[in-house]
């Protein structure tokens, strides 16, 4: 397999050295391992790992830093931001899922393993022979991995060692070995849930003797110990743990709990997608509502969307001072803006203890693809106005958003069934003295009904983040999520119609208005 460069790419990137890996074995384990289940259906996963593979192969491990692996792979601008698009640190993360999926199962002969160590990108190569590994670790030597390695105790590093360099924690200590800029936040994270290295003293390896009736009375002491602790493990799994061993859990904790392990699953990717800010503000700009299709295609924009889009702004405008700012319009829309809400609510949801770290991606709404939607749980922060992924499973809801009479007012919540005492619909309104919001909770299948979508909405950033502070209180939804059990303990589709009011900067406490069970 071939590494094909990103054609969103400003200018051609550097090609591959395959020439000079054709006899190279660990050349040939990476392209066994992109041509495999675990790759083969991710081109970008796949580029990926022959970009850093080469550039390692190569003696360039220099280039193999976040910002060369998001333009070379990725198609992002030369010398972009990485702090503010996390998209190769999100990919990494999956690529070293895959390599050790790949090394359990089609690759478990293979006679080298390659991984890439969490805290750079650099890829690392080992030898698999564990009979040979023991053996040179009783020596006191090096393990040698294949052409181009010192031999063993030749006192330089092979790699075994190499791969020890490389970990997290070594460099730490040896700060020279990266740029901090080329480790990504979310990366250094990981390094927390790491053992440190303890050095331990050597023993005597003569055999010691032990007592006849010493080592009989150790074996039934061991017998008896396993049998208690099984007898015990069995009444707990049957009977739980007694009430009173530990705190009492708060209440709606356990069915919370429920709740959210069916959104972050250990076998399916789950996806944040906060609000695109930059597609609020131009479409203030163009006055004009950006449907989903062009949203997904990108063609809003394009300078002559722009163009078309600003000419009620632009008055008596030369034509240079027109295409000057519909540039201006037009940088404004490509930036990634998201509000902080958003954020805030982005990154409670990310510490929940059920979110299984290794599954859990963060995606701008720009870079969200159907795809995703299909077979992935994803979350969803705010309205058509700012995440026109949400239009996808408005036909299947009872409270349906519309766009606001003016741009950049009030969202509307239209309520298609309303029930006895509700409104057909809900806004903000200016002259309100209580500044009342509203927001809605909806938990409903993804498109191939294979996993799970959970909208965060509002008709403003305030209702937006009323429903997330609801969302996220198990006593607050307890009441909804035990109305939405089935029989079968399963939490069917539902949701919430949310209201809070605000007196004088003082926020009142988020509070149900309307409730709906299972999908019309």
């Amino acid at each position: 397999m071939k590494w094909t460069p990103d054609t969103r790419q400003p200018k051609q990137p550097v090609h591959l050295s395959i020439s000079e890996h054709a006899n190279d074995p660990h050349w040939a384990l990476v392209q066994r391992i992109v041509a495999s289940q675990s790759l083969r259906r991710s081109t970008l996963l796949a580029n990926f790992l022959l970009f850093v593979c080469d550039r390692h192969l190569s003696g360039r491990t220099s280039e193999i830093n976040e910002k060369q692996i998001g333009f070379h792979v990725f198609g992002r601008m030369e010398g972009y931001n990485a702090s503010d698009d996390n998209i190769v640190r999100n990919y990494a993360r999956t690529l070293r899922k895959r390599l050790e999926d790949y090394f359990a199962t089609e690759g478990r002969h293979e006679e080298f393993i390659l991984s890439i160590p969490r805290g750079g990108y650099v890829p690392v190569f080992a030898a698999k022979d564990a009979e040979a590994d023991s053996a040179e670790a009783q020596a006191g030597g090096y393990v040698s991995a294949g052409p181009g390695d010192e031999p063993a105790n030749s006192g330089s590093p092979g790699i075994l060692e190499r791969s020890i360099l490389a970990s997290p924690i070594e460099d730490e200590r040896m700060p020279d070995s990266q740029s901090p800029s080329d480790i990504g936040f979310s990366e250094a994270a990981e390094e927390h849930d790491l053992p440190e290295h303890a050095i331990i003293p050597e023993e005597d390896e003569r055999p010691k003797q032990t007592p006849r009736w010493g080592l009989k009375r150790l074996y039934i002491f061991a017998t008896i110990c396993s049998i208690t602790l099984s007898a015990l493990a069995g009444y707990v799994g049957s009977h739980g743990l007694p009430r009173g061993w530990f705190h009492r859990e708060p209440s709606g904790a356990s069915i919370s709990r429920a709740f959210w392990s069916r959104i972050f699953e250990g076998d399916r990717n789950t996806y944040i997608v906060p609000t695109d800010g930059g597609l609020v503000m131009l479409q203030s700009f163009i006055r004009e509502h950006v449907s989903l299709e062009d949203y997904a295609s990108g063609s809003y924009r394009t300078d002559s969307a722009i163009e078309h889009g600003i000419t009620g702004l632009t008055g008596n405008l030369k034509e240079d001072d027109m295409q000057r700012l519909a540039r201006k319009v037009g940088a404004l829309g490509n930036r990634r803006y998201t509000s902080i809400a958003d954020l805030e609510l982005t990154t409670r949801l990310a510490r929940l203890q059920e979110v299984v770290p290794e599954r859990l991606l963060i995606r701008y709404a720009r870079d969200l693809r159907i795809d995703d939607l299909r077979t992935d749980n994803v979350i969803l922060i705010g309205s058509i106005e700012g995440n026109p992924w949400v239009d996808l499973f408005q036909r299947q809801l009872n409270f349906r958003f519309l766009h606001g009479a003016e741009f950049g007012g009030s969202g509307i919540i239209t309520n298609q069934h309303p029930l006895p005492g509700e409104r057909p619909t809900y806004a903000s309104e200016p002259n309100d003295p209580l500044l009342r919001t509203y927001g809605v909770i909806a938990y409903v299948p993804n498109l191939d009904g294979t996993g799970h979508v959970l909208l965060i909405e509002g008709v403003n950033m305030a209702g937006t983040q009323a429903a997330g502070e609801f969302l996220l209180n198990p006593a607050e939804m307890q009441t909804a999520l035990e109305r939405a059990k089935g029989p079968n303990g399963v939490i069917r589709p539902f949701e919430i119609l949310i209201a809070t009011d605000n007196i004088a900067a003082n926020a009142s406490q988020p509070h149900v208005l309307s409730e709906r069970v299972g999908l019309r």
